[in-house]
C-alpha cells in the first residue's frame, strides 16, 4: 500500500442563511472565489433571496 498524503486543514465559513459551517472547495480556491462565497448551497442562496424579498 502506498503512503497517504495528509490534507491541509480547509478554511471554513458559516453559511449566512442556515448557520452551518462549510469548507473551502478546490473549485472556489482555484478561481479565487472563496471570499465571494456566502452560502453553503444553492438552496440556501435561493432561500435567502426569498427571505429578503424582491429587489
Amino acid at each position: 500500500m502506498g503512503r497517504t498524503v495528509p490534507r491541509s486543514p480547509a478554511q471554513t465559513k458559516e453559511c449566512l442563511h442556515c448557520g452551518r459551517p462549510f469548507a473551502d472547495r478546490k473549485r472556489w480556491a482555484s478561481r479565487g472565489q472563496w471570499e465571494a462565497v456566502h452560502y453553503c448551497s444553492v438552496k440556501c442562496r435561493a432561500a435567502a433571496r426569498r427571505a429578503r424579498g424582491p429587489a
